[in-house]
């Protein structure tokens, strides 16, 4: 095959690609799932019954955390997505050439994702006391 052709269809790809992200993105900005809509209309304690029911307190806790995982979860897709996306720009402008302010918003949104990574979930780091690919019981239940 021709290597400028080949370059040619890498090209594209990426584009479509690069489209398709850009799609994504703007489609979880204007959902309900947006980092700044998951945090509205959270349930209050005291909407759960009084505070002498144990269980409504137990269920507002669990509430509170699955909603606190999803928010984080929001926050982490949405620069992970934006991340995919300027990194297919530099991919096909080479980082060489990228202007100093996409440099730096590539910066933020990688110190964006990486604080929201958290290496107990994630079921490909090797723990130290098991052989590579396999997930710790520990690892599935923080799931």
């Amino acid at each position: 095959m021709n290597p400028q052709l080949a370059l040619d269809i890498q090209h594209n790809a990426m584009k479509k690609f690069k489209q398709r992200v850009d799609e994504l993105l703007t489609d979880l900005d204007t959902s309900e799932a947006a980092p700044g809509k998951v945090g509205r209309d959270r349930l209050t304690r005291a909407q759960l019954g009084s505070a002498d029911f144990k269980e409504a307190q137990f269920l507002y806790d669990s509430y509170a955390a699955v909603h606190d995982e999803l928010e984080n979860l929001s926050k982490a897709l949405s620069a992970q997505i934006e991340g995919m996306g300027l990194a297919v720009h530099a991919s096909r402008v080479g980082y060489a050439n990228l202007d100093e302010d996409i440099k730096a918003r590539m910066r933020a949104v990688n110190a964006e994702a990486e604080r929201y990574y958290v290496v107990g979930r994630d079921p490909y780091v090797q723990q130290p006391d098991q052989p590579a690919g396999s997930g710790s019981d520990e690892t599935k239940e923080q799931w």
